[in-house]
């Protein structure tokens, strides 16, 4: 979807030496700046074919805002990913699962609303560019921009499916799916755990547009 791209990528991170502190996760998200001056977040979790959000991804995303929201010349947001089918595919569960340490879990919940909150108040406009799986907090994410566009392709599958495994949508997406598209809806969704094609999502109002993956 994101073309003509003349890469600027974020200066990287200090690695400490110490003996005492473990080395640094690899990034999983990459921040270029095009010509126009349009950011672009492109998730990429290293060594994984599906880009998820656990504690270290939600710091490194809210290390980027913070880079953005320090821009004063940016014109623009796009989060997007670089995965063959999957968007972003919602919490790391596997990790969720080694833990029953509520505090853990009550802090995770308030760091992902927290960084999410953030993003839906960039003073500049903020586009999720969607193609394959955007389902639980990957589309939690892309309800925090003020747009959303999918590609047709049939791997693109869009919804809130988090009833299936026991629990609720926990990073806004109980309260922002309902602003966009209406309780009765939102309920239908999100009680049903239903993940729609991005056609159907475009009739809903789940997203604002079906477009090609290259334009």
């Amino acid at each position: 979807m994101i073309t003509g791209i003349e890469k600027k990528p974020a200066e990287p991170a200090a690695v400490s030496t110490s003996n005492d502190r473990k080395p640094a996760p690899a990034p999983s998200i990459r921040r270029e700046v095009t010509d126009d001056q349009i950011c672009v977040l492109t998730f990429d979790r290293p060594d994984s074919a599906a880009n998820m959000f656990d504690r270290d991804t939600l710091v490194e995303l809210g290390e980027h805002l913070t880079a953005i929201e320090q821009d004063t010349n940016l014109r623009g947001v796009v989060v997007t990913s670089a995965k063959d089918s999957i968007f972003i595919a919602g919490a790391d569960l596997n990790s969720l699962a080694k833990t029953d340490d509520t505090a853990h879990l009550s802090n995770l919940i308030r760091l992902g609303q927290d960084t999410f909150n953030r993003l839906a108040n960039l003073k500049v406009p903020t586009v999720a560019a969607i193609h394959g799986a955007c389902v639980g907090g990957g589309y939690e994410i892309c309800l925090a921009c003020d747009m959303r566009v999918a590609t047709p392709d049939k791997a693109t599958k869009i919804g809130l499916p988090e009833t299936q495994l026991g629990i609720l949508p926990a990073w806004g997406g109980s309260t922002r799916l309902p602003r966009l598209i209406g309780l009765p809806a939102a309920l239908d969704i999100i009680l049903a755990g239903k993940t729609v094609v991005a056609r159907k999502a475009a009739k809903l109002g789940m997203i604002d547009g079906v477009v090609p993956r290259d334009l």
